[in-house]
């Protein structure tokens, strides 16, 4: 899987001159210890959870050893620190390098997944802009589709893949819903068709239709006769129907159906005399 890398300033720049500096306070110069065993001492900040001090000394064997031997598992872990230390655009810059430059490593499944989750992480509230949840969507989709020999991480890929785009279908409906709240039928019909076709596997989808279904009828009762509309209220209620048979909404609809049908069977009966007591003339002869 070869996934571009962020628009973001280069990791290693961000720590400017700390590498000038002891790992810690009173300790050795990262440059007088060797590589084995600045990786050494970072797993173990990574295991002390001191992911700031695990970070610097990763970045530092990175960037001045890159013949080190394990300088791939060292990239990973990189990663690893900042994804535990919830800095999560820097963790899927390095997720990235890692899957890029290292594409046969065993961890890259794992890697990839993380990546997948960080993007997710960073994502907002329905309400707010959601060019973080599409990515999440882009990037989750792209690990479940190449990892399939995987199945604990394309089947974890696939589930926040999911849930992203049941948050892309939420923000859909809530704008199509500011609109029907308002009466502005027309609009939110748009929208809410947006929702049925973008997002068919969500919850939002059948909700979507029946308000299709109550737009239209309002349209209806506000406007001269004969506009036909009734087409679209009919299509949009067999759509619930077959496509979403067991939804609360089109639950909502059979129960509407069958107490229209009712009504219409009782005003028949009234009309006709039927089902009145004594109302049946016998004749003569």
């Amino acid at each position: 899987m070869r996934i571009s890398i962020p628009t973001i300033v280069p990791v290693a720049a961000l720590v400017g001159g700390v590498f000038l500096l002891g790992a810690c306070a009173g300790g050795p110069r990262l440059q007088d210890v060797a590589p084995s065993d600045l990786f050494e001492r970072a797993q173990e900040k990574m295991a002390e959870e001191d992911f700031g001090d695990a970070q610097t000394i990763l970045d530092f064997i990175v960037l001045n050893y890159p013949g080190f031997e394990p300088i791939a598992d060292v990239s990973l872990l990189l990663g690893d620190a900042y994804y535990f230390d919830r800095k999560y655009i820097l963790a899927i810059a390095q997720y990235t390098r890692f899957v890029n430059i290292y594409p046969g490593h065993l961890e890259v499944p794992q890697a990839s997944l993380r990546m997948c989750r960080a993007f997710a992480a960073l994502t907002l509230e329905p309400q707010r802009d959601q060019t973080q949840t599409r990515s999440a969507v882009q990037t989750c989709q792209s690990v479940a589709r190449d990892f399939p020999r995987y199945p604990a991480v394309a089947d974890s890929a696939a589930q926040i893949a999911a849930e992203m785009r049941r948050k892309l279908a939420l923000r859909r409906f809530q704008e199509a819903s500011f609109y029907f709240q308002r009466n502005g039928w027309d609009a939110s019909i748009l929208y809410f068709e947006d929702v049925v076709e973008r997002y068919p596997e969500t919850e939002y989808a059948p909700r979507a239709l029946l308000r299709i279904i109550e737009a239209y009828e309002k349209i209806i009762e506000n406007s001269p006769p004969d506009l036909g509309y009734e087409i679209e209220v009919e299509v949009a209620r067999e759509r619930l129907l077959t496509e979403y048979p067991l939804s609360p909404e089109a639950e909502k609809i059979r129960a509407e159906m069958a107490r229209r049908a009712s009504e219409a069977g009782t005003d028949t009966l009234a009309a006709s005399g039927e089902g009145s007591r004594g109302a049946r003339i016998v004749p003569d002869g």
